[in-house]
């Protein structure tokens, strides 16, 4: 089968794996009526999600490389919905937090064979653009998980929409791992571990995620708490804040198509890389300044270009640094490692600041927490330029 069906295959689960990321943004406000939840206790249960999702990162993409892309992708959305229809059966809060713990579980074991197998089978003058319409397509995924499961949800109340999700998730497991089969992947057996520290000596692979980190935390914060935000801090109807919610998903799968597009024609990919991050961080730390509606929208469509672009330049920095192709997914399961296991504890500080100051400064920490660490890649540009420019990507050239 040609690798478009394949890549077509791969994007439909990572649109419907967003979707369960983010279908639970628009019942934040049902979950903590009909269980009696605070702000802090809601940031719990979310962070659980991504303690999951950051400690099985280096899990899943160890298992890729042992096991092959295919298998351990298919299990990991399995997992994922599973865990979302549990969460729909969930009565207290320790439930809550099991079921998104797994829920994050699931999607780590998803992520890095999925693009790492992207890499396998796209050829190579066209893997940027296909990495902008991965993550795109998670924006996409995304966004009709917050506007489309909002009125779900206010029609069948937030347990059966969830059920849903979580049944379509298990359903595209099946057909991702009937539709990959016969893809070429990589494995290195019990090699792996030997394999997976050769990576993990490369100084690149930890600078490039510290870098990115405002593109996380931006993803995080905004596409978990800014539906409730908008509710509750600027008295918005649950349909507008929706409204905003999505845009700030939906606006990135176009701009990950063209970032992507873009991003394979530049010369200064790491000065474009950084100067992005920077402004992530920068406008993320403004979002409190502006309660108009107008501007809000300008502001996340800005924002969901700009977050989506970022991280699609650190997973494709981040493979053609990396030597051996059948060790791609683990290195790009470590760079979500490193950003998931900061950006995981996001919701949970975002709540916490404002629970002892207010809504302005929670997003100015958010910021400027994404800011700093940019400085901290800038310092290093030109080892990075050196190490990223100094080895040959190892991609699939085959352009049927």
């Amino acid at each position: 089968m040609g690798y478009r069906a394949q890549a077509i295959s791969i994007n439909a689960s990572r649109a419907v794996y967003a979707l369960n990321w983010f279908n639970i943004a628009p019942g934040l406000q049902y979950i903590s009526r009909d269980l009696d939840l605070s702000l802090v206790q809601l940031g719990i249960m979310t962070t659980a999600f991504y303690i999951g999702l950051s400690t099985f990162q280096l899990v899943g993409g160890l298992l890729a490389s042992r096991i092959g892309n295919r298998a351990t992708s298919s299990l990991g959305i399995t997992i994922l919905g599973a865990a979302v229809i549990a969460t729909g059966l969930s009565q207290n809060l320790p439930d809550l937090f099991l079921s998104r713990l797994f829920a994050g579980i699931g999607s780590a074991m998803f992520f890095s064979p999925a693009l790492g197998m992207i890499s396998e089978i796209v050829p190579q003058d066209k893997y940027s653009f296909h990495v902008g319409l991965f993550n795109g397509s998670f924006n996409l995924g995304g966004g009709v998980g917050i506007i489309g499961w909002d009125f779900l949800d206010q029609a069948f109340s937030w347990r059966t929409p969830l059920f849903l999700s979580g049944g379509i998730m298990i359903a595209l497991a099946v057909e991702n791992y009937i539709i990959l089969r016969g893809a070429k992947t990589s494995t290195f057996g019990a090699r792996v571990f030997s394999r997976a520290g050769e990576v993990l000596r490369s100084r690149l692979i930890w600078i490039l995620p510290i870098a990115a980190l405002s593109g996380i935390l931006s993803e995080t914060v905004i596409g978990q708490l800014f539906v409730y935000y908008a509710e509750t801090g600027l008295h918005m109807s649950p349909n507008v804040a929706s409204v905003l919610g999505t845009t700030y998903l939906l606006i990135g799968f176009v701009g990950g198509m063209l970032g992507g597009y873009i991003f394979g024609r530049i010369r200064k990919r790491i000065l474009m890389f950084l100067a992005w991050a920077l402004m992530v961080g920068a406008f993320t730390a403004v979002i409190w300044m502006t309660s108009s509606f107008i501007l809000l929208f300008l502001l996340l469509i800005l924002l969901g270009i700009l977050t989506v672009n970022v991280l699609s330049m650190l997973y494709t920095l981040t493979a053609e640094a990396t030597k051996d192709r059948g060790m791609v997914s683990f290195a790009l399961s470590f760079v979500n490692f490193v950003q998931n296991i900061i950006g995981s504890f996001s919701p949970l500080l975002f709540s916490l600041v404002y629970d002892h100051s207010n809504y302005a400064f929670s997003w100015i920490t958010i910021g400027a927490i994404g800011a700093a660490c940019v400085s901290a890649g800038y310092m290093s540009l030109g080892y990075l330029r050196s190490e990223i420019y100094g080895r040959q990507p190892f991609f699939n050239t085959d352009s049927r």
